[in-house]
């Protein structure tokens, strides 16, 4: 279980120095929670190995990362392109290894922005971004196939069912249902955990909204994880109902079946419109033509840029969650296959070996500077 730290958002030099022999030298920044959740298992596996590495947050006023400053690598790993403008405003200059902070292809931003295409090295979370990719930078030559990092705790850790149903006061002997969705709800009450209005009166519904919309919790007796991490939820779950989440390529990895929510919109996905303004690497040419071509109400799962659908087989308008949900639970099976092909299409190789192929693909380019996709 991941945990974090007391003195989470200050710049403590959290470096874990090598106790003897040389080891790669390296940051991992965050400036969210959702960062910080998603680059901990990848630290972890690094400070285990003895690198020099540090995980620390990096503030929105640059007087706050002057300690950060003087003693960062030119190296730094990131979930995300907040922390890297932040460093950057305060004086950095150096580069950057992307690692993916979700699942989810569906979404507009992934690939769109100069920032992704700025990475010395980015991993692609599965061989649909890597399609991704290719269909909005033919050219880019940067990028290795590289999974999950947080799959590998997913899939090694184990949960008491009597004891968490206990802490939830849910019923162990019952199906367990997890409402689990993308964000959304600051901006639009049809989104995001909003939608889990629709599932009231099912029995046994566990709610735990996205990290940006915590604010909107305490309106459907919702859980907050303490350390933004649910992987112990996917696990007690017996169904898992999300709607673009990359949750439900992690539930159909543990086999979980899922339900997902057929919306006519989803914040950050085409055909809304993106409120970001700068920084925009894809032509408006295309970006007109993604949004004229993408009608939700007809292929409501389409992924940006791609002809293809993240159609994960048992899916329902939000007045039909019930019945889809009734329908999971009596045939836990009937969608097995599309869900596996999505899970491995969304993450690669889910073995529980992502942070150690991971690791040794940025070993490698550290020291040599070389791109070496490992099998």
């Amino acid at each position: 279980m991941l945990h974090v730290p007391a003195d989470l958002g200050d710049n403590g030099d959290h470096r874990q120095h090598t106790p003897g022999g040389k080891m790669p030298k390296v940051d991992l920044v965050y400036s969210t929670l959702k960062g910080y959740s998603s680059l901990f298992p990848l630290f972890e596996h690094l400070r285990d190995r003895n690198w020099d590495v540090a995980l620390t947050k990096v503030h929105k006023h640059g007087f706050r990362n002057r300690e950060l400053l003087r003693r960062i690598t030119d190296t730094v790993i990131l979930a995300y392109d907040q922390p890297l403008y932040r460093l950057e405003k305060s004086g950095w200059s150096g580069r950057f290894i992307y690692i993916e902070h979700g699942l989810s292809p569906v979404k507009y931003y992934t690939y769109k922005y100069e920032f992704f295409h700025r990475a010395a090295l980015l991993f692609y979370p599965g061989e649909v971004f890597q399609r991704k990719m290719k269909a909005v930078n033919p050219g880019f030559k940067h990028g290795l196939l590289g999974g999950y990092p947080k799959v590998d705790e997913l899939l090694r850790m184990d949960v008491d069912r009597e004891a968490l149903c206990r802490e939830l006061s849910l019923d162990s002997a019952a199906p367990v249902i997890l409402f689990a969705p993308s964000w959304g709800g600051k901006r639009n009450k049809n989104a995001g955990v909003h939608n889990a209005r629709h599932l009231q009166g099912i029995r046994n519904l566990l709610v735990i909204p996205h990290s940006a919309d915590y604010g909107h919790a305490g309106k459907y007796g919702a859980v907050i994880p303490e350390d933004g991490n649910i992987n112990s939820y996917l696990h007690l779950a017996d169904v898992v109902v999300s709607d673009v989440s990359s949750v439900l390529a992690e539930a159909s990895i543990l086999g979980k079946p899922v339900v997902q929510i057929r919306l006519t919109s989803y914040p950050g996905c085409f055909p809304e419109e993106d409120r970001r303004k700068q920084g925009i690497w894809i032509s408006e040419e295309v970006l007109k033509k993604e949004e004229e071509q993408t009608d939700r109400s007809q292929r409501p799962f389409k992924i940006a840029y791609l002809d293809e659908d993240w159609d994960f087989g048992n899916s329902a308008p939000p007045e039909g969650l019930p019945e889809a949900v009734r329908k999971a639970i009596e045939s836990p099976d009937e969608y097995e296959t599309t869900q596996r092909y999505w899970a491995e299409q969304s993450c690669w190789k889910a073995d529980g070996k992502t942070c150690s192929r991971i690791s040794a693909m940025i070993q490698r380019f550290l020291e040599t500077g070389d791109l070496n996709q490992l099998d």
